[in-house]
């Protein structure tokens, strides 16, 4: 068998090419080398996930130095070919590969470093880049990791933090946050506050949070110094709410078998070749998925190898992409009326994103209240809108907007404690309708609180 046809058996086959790598003649050292390079350069980039357990095996304490330094040059050479899908595994690769930049052997410690580099580039976050040479150098002995801390600290995210940032960020992090010295740690725990506050999507944290968490909870809890605790109390607090809301649906190899087989009906075969080749496939395709890569042109190269999967790859792709969506609340049946906005949309202030992927209908003739509490965004969205800088939203030459402030002055409505008033402009509704009769409108017949209030029961 040839071409894309075989890539599901030589895949398959990696980890024991890999360990080859280690063996005691050269003539079968130099063919794995170089069969595992083959393989690595032919395979799609989503199959990086499929090839995970033959990789951390070669990185693993058992293997020998030539092994682990064939499966870091191959790590490097993926990263170089499929960032993407190596930024995706960051969060299991980092911590085993900076684990080798301090490795005895020096052929294995060269490889590791060259590959720790290569890897912490998968990030896409421009910010950290500037730093990504410290935090290679930071595994290697405990004053690095000291002076990347250091850096790292006055390092300003702006850019929307990722998991593959955070995931480079584990081995320094780690280290640090189990340094003996308490200002190292309160330092570390000031990055993990400034990281994860410009984190969009709440997904993000979850792949670091069991890593990462209960480092920084016992940061709260053995510091001494109060300001340094406060410090972590902040981070922890911070890392918390960075993953809140987190809904997206990780979809596994076995859920997207089943997908495939019930797309193909009764083109499927259950032969052991066929079998196996629709397992491979579904590797793939689950791992575009939780990529969340669905250009249809990548999946047609990288996840429909060989007909009859690629006779039904789009029908695939668009099934997948539907089942990782996170179950979405049911709204109420309404066909009545006609739309005037139906969508999602995001706003951000500064640099703190207020909403995200939000969605609103709008229908014409009806009316609708925003509700919220104090500094969440309501007035912010409300000028975004008639500003025509809320994306996503229509602009005025589709759907008019106007945005009336009122001058209103705030009003004491209570005392607190320390004796100090409560001030506040909120007003209650049946308030709002009793100046809106009296003070604009001007009504001839006055009306009053009780009259307001007893209407609004009725309604």
């Amino acid at each position: 068998t040839r071409g894309p046809a075989c890539e599901p058996f030589l895949v398959s086959a990696l980890g024991q090419v890999l360990e080859a790598t280690g063996d005691k003649s050269k003539s079968v050292k130099d063919a794995a080398d170089c069969a595992s390079r083959s393989i690595a350069e032919m395979m799609s980039p989503f199959a990086v996930e499929a090839v995970l357990p033959a990789l951390l095996s070669g990185l693993s304490v058992k293997a020998k130095p030539a092994h682990k330094e064939a499966t870091l040059r191959l790590i490097q050479g993926l990263a170089e070919k499929a960032p993407a899908s190596i930024g995706h595994v960051l969060v299991t690769l980092t911590m085993p590969v900076a684990e080798l930049t301090c490795d005895i052997k020096k052929d294995v410690k060269e490889a590791a470093t060259s590959c720790m580099t290569a890897i912490c580039n998968c990030t896409g976050n421009k910010d950290l880049e500037p730093f990504l040479p410290f935090v290679v150098k930071a595994a290697q002995t405990i004053t690095n990791t000291h002076e990347c801390v250091e850096k790292l600290a006055g390092c300003i995210f702006v850019q929307n933090v990722e998991s593959p940032a955070l995931a480079a960020m584990l081995p320094v992090l780690s280290r640090g946050l189990n340094d003996k010295v308490e200002e190292v740690k309160r330092t570390c725990c000031l990055i993990v506050d400034n990281m994860c506050k410009v984190v969009e999507d709440p997904a993000a944290v979850i792949p670091i949070m069991s890593k990462l968490e209960p480092l920084v909870k016992a940061a709260c809890e053995k510091m001494s110094n109060p300001e340094a605790r406060n410090m972590a109390e902040r981070a922890l607090k911070t890392l918390h709410k960075s993953a809140e809301g987190a809904e997206s649906k990780m979809v596994v190899e076995s859920e997207a078998f089943a997908l495939i087989k019930q797309t193909l009906d009764d083109k499927f075969s259950d032969s052991e070749d066929f079998t196996a080749t629709a397992h491979y496939i579904a590797s793939l395709a689950s791992m575009a998925t939780n990529m969340r890569s669905f250009d249809s042109e990548l999946w047609k190269s990288g996840v429909g190898l060989v007909a009859p999967f690629s006779d039904v790859i789009e029908a695939i792709r668009t099934r997948m992409e539907v089942a990782a969506k996170p179950k979405e609340e049911i709204e109420e049946e309404d066909t009545d009326g006609v739309d005037l906005y139906k969508g999602s949309f995001s706003l951000a202030y500064g640099t703190l994103t207020l909403l995200r992927d939000t969605k609103m209908h709008l229908k014409r003739d009806r009316f609708y209240g925003l509700l919220g509490p104090n500094q969440c965004g309501k007035t912010t969205l409300m000028r975004a809108i008639a500003n025509e800088q809320l994306e996503g939203f229509p602009k005025r030459d589709e759907l008019k907007s106007v945005f009336v402030e009122h001058e209103i002055e705030d009003e004491e409505v209570g005392v607190q404690d320390d004796g100090f008033p409560i001030l506040s402009v909120d007003k209650p509704g049946w308030w709002w309708v009793m100046h809106t009769c009296n003070d604009v409108y001007q009504v001839e017949n006055k009306v009053n609180e009780e009259q307001v209030k007893e209407l609004m029961k009725s309604i």
